[in-house]
């Protein structure tokens, strides 16, 4: 799998499971539930960095910020899309 293959596979399940708002995930449980076991060393490196940056669709939530949710809907379909992601059924 590539960084972008990863990026856009969290997001989607994110976006499916309605990771939004006042819904939050831990980044250990989001990436052992989404990726593959050999994926998942990466997976968080990845999601780490998606927090860091200003664009990206994911947000660090919570005091610890180990917790992670969408930044909205809309955010998180635009990045499925303009990276060849799959925009989960209903939201696109």
């Amino acid at each position: 799998m590539t960084d972008k293959h990863i990026q856009n596979r969290i997001v989607e399940k994110l976006l499916r499971n309605r990771v939004i708002g006042s819904h939050k995930i831990r980044v250990d449980t989001a990436v052992n539930r989404y990726l593959p076991s050999h994926e998942q060393g990466r997976g968080k490196e990845l999601v780490r960095e998606m927090i860091r940056e200003p664009e990206s669709p994911i947000e660090g939530y919570g005091g610890s910020r180990d917790n992670i949710r969408l930044t909205s809907k809309e955010d998180a379909v635009e990045f499925l899309k303009s990276n060849d992601g799959n925009v989960p059924f209903g939201f696109g």
